[in-house]
């Protein structure tokens, strides 16, 4: 029997690992970057002097090392392979049966669904394996005495480790001991109402937030923007599932479980219950969405820019965040002007998504700015990543802050971002290389990346962003070592925008913007567009004859297709990738 439960479990474990690396690892590295632990004995001692510490600095400690694929994959699948195990042995304590291996991957189907939402945190697992642990042990002592001073002790006990947990462990060892049809349980009623009471001081004090708030939607945990929320959604729904599991083995004892055709009946329809609970614990749409969205930043920050297009131009509709990773992929090989139309743009905002006040958004905004060269609205985007992070910062906003102030050329504040980051583990090599910037200034020209940044002559006023975006870029047009992204950028927004008379002011700076090269070939494109208000265009930029030739001709098909109840369609299939298409047949709210 023993041998077989070993197999369960590892069978258990290897699907868990399996599920979460097809899943991918991005969404919790994501994790890792929206947290600012600094592991010091000062700064834990300080963590730990609150109720729920514990659990706060174990969930951080390991989520700092969430940068490695390997090490998610066995923290994630290693606590919810344990918590199944533990809540079998609840169960089983309740009533010996072979079908208590199945209802215990209920409780860690559930957790499965957590662990893949970006607003859980590990905390939460953590804290739900100390609940379980310590009901076990409860459990297993048979002594009403003994049971009742282990229970008083370990209410306080977890109530420092876990915080306002301790009212749910209450709960839960008072129930199971009455569905063990334990002697004498009466006693442990004094067990739940202390933590009742230390849950209730821990809420009148303000040391954290209700535990109450648990009991509401998860569109209501989404909006508080709060860790600790979420996570009590996932503890009280957690404990009820278990309530109910509890219910279901206590009610099921009266069944003959020696006869075959019993065990073979009970254990075939929970295995149907079981698949179909599976698929409401899968991830939903938005869950998905996000973890794409993830993957799309870690192949940012590793500048894979071949994988973004690839994958990019496999899939069908994309949206406006998805295009503006492509679109910064294409500026970086050098191809946003000849091929921006090649894909299924959605206005300006393809280039630069509105900013909704998330973490995610502060972090790509920050990104493009940067990359273009206005170091100044990224600075401001990545001071809003720094505080909308959940967990008290972002290490990845530290490090744009510091290339920033290296940038600047303001050294004082480099060094002050370089000390944080110093005193984390895994950025701390990072953060030596570049305060050798710090000492030698005249190495930053030297830098593949710092030497081509700028700071503009003109600074224009970027108070909360309220800045035309062509009022930013034109700042670039001035400047002797102008950013070619920035000037494609300008240029493709005006497209996007199909504001003309802008892209022909635009058309002026081409000469010394394109260093002598050919325009790229949509704004050759969009120059043939301009020329039939103003045929003096044709004379200040140079326009290869094949392009010429094929505006001609689709000048023609357009005519023809307006006659075709199909024409639209059969135009995209012939003309769908120069700008001619986009200015001419496709609407955009952009």
């Amino acid at each position: 029997m023993k041998g077989r439960m070993l197999v369960f479990w590892l069978s258990v474990f290897a699907g868990l690992w399996l599920f979460f690396w097809s899943f991918g690892t991005s969404t919790f590295q994501r994790q890792e970057e929206v947290q600012l632990f600094i592991p010091e004995w000062g700064v834990i001692r300080d963590m730990l002097s609150l109720p729920g510490g514990f659990c706060a600095v174990a969930g951080q400690a390991l989520v700092q090392y969430y940068t490695s694929s390997l090490f998610v994959l066995w923290v994630n699948s290693a606590f919810l392979c344990v918590i199944g195990f533990l809540s079998y042995l609840l169960l089983q304590e309740i009533a010996p049966r072979g079908y208590n291996l199945l209802l215990a991957l209920f409780p860690v189907l559930v957790l499965v669904k957590a662990h893949t939402s970006s607003f859980y945190v590990l905390d939460g697992t953590i804290g739900l394996f100390i609940l379980l642990l310590f009901s076990y042990v409860f459990v297993r002592i048979r002594k009403p005495k003994v049971q009742l001073f282990y229970g008083v002790a370990s209410v306080f006990f977890i109530y420092g480790l876990a915080g306002q947990l301790v009212m749910l462990y209450g709960l839960v060892v008072v129930f199971t001991n009455i569905l063990c049809r334990r002697k004498k349980w009466f006693g442990l009623l004094v067990v739940c109402l202390i933590g009742l009471l230390l849950t209730y001081i821990d809420i009148r004090l303000a040391v954290g937030i209700p535990l109450t708030d648990g009991i509401y939607s998860e569109r209501y945990q989404e909006s508080q923007l709060q860790p600790d929320s979420y996570t009590y959604y996932i503890w009280i729904r957690f404990v009820a599932l278990l309530f109910i599991l509890f219910i279901i083995a206590f009610s099921m004892r009266v069944l003959h479980w020696r006869k075959r055709l019993v065990r073979v009946a009970v254990t075939g329809c929970w295995s149907v219950l079981l698949f179909c609970f599976s698929t409401f614990c899968l991830p939903g749409p938005y869950e998905v969405w996000n973890n794409r969205m993830n993957e799309l930043s870690v192949l940012e920050q590793r500048n894979d820019w071949d994988t973004i297009i690839r994958e990019q131009s496999e899939n069908g509709t994309m949206s406006c965040v998805s295009l503006n990773y492509l679109n910064m992929a294409l500026a970086q090989k050098g191809i946003l002007g000849d091929r921006l139309f090649h894909y299924d743009q959605k206005g300006p905002q393809s280039l630069l998504a509105s900013w909704d006040r998330t973490y995610y958004m502060s972090c790509l905004l920050s990104d493009i700015y940067y990359m273009i060269g206005d170091i100044s609205l990224s600075e401001g985007y990545a001071m809003e990543g720094l505080t909308l992070a959940k967990r008290g910062g972002s290490p990845r906003m530290l490090q744009r802050l510091v290339k920033i102030s290296l940038v600047r050329r303001d050294f004082a504040l480099a060094n002050k971002y370089l000390n944080i980051l110093d005193r984390l583990p895994r950025y701390r090599r990072w953060a030596e290389k570049y305060a050798v910037y710090v000492h030698y200034p005249e190495r930053i020209r030297q830098d593949e990346e710092l030497g081509m940044k700028t700071m503009p002559v003109s600074q224009p006023d970027n108070l909360l962003c309220l800045v035309d975006i062509d009022s930013l870029w034109t700042g670039h047009l001035s400047e002797p070592g102008v950013n070619r992204i920035a000037w494609e950028y300008l240029g493709c927004s005006y497209l996007l925008a199909k504001e003309m008379e802008k892209f022909k002011t635009f058309l002026l700076h081409a000469g010394t913007l394109s260093e002598g090269q050919a325009l790229p070939v949509h704004f050759q494109e969009a120059a043939l567009v301009s020329a039939i208000g103003d045929l003096s265009v044709l004379k200040k930029v140079t326009i290869k004859p094949e392009i010429v030739q094929r505006y001609q001709q689709f000048q023609k098909d357009m005519l023809t297709a307006q006659n075709s109840s199909d024409g639209l369609s059969w135009l995209y299939q012939q003309y769908g990738d120069t700008f001619w298409f986009y200015y001419y047949c496709k609407k955009s709210n952009g």
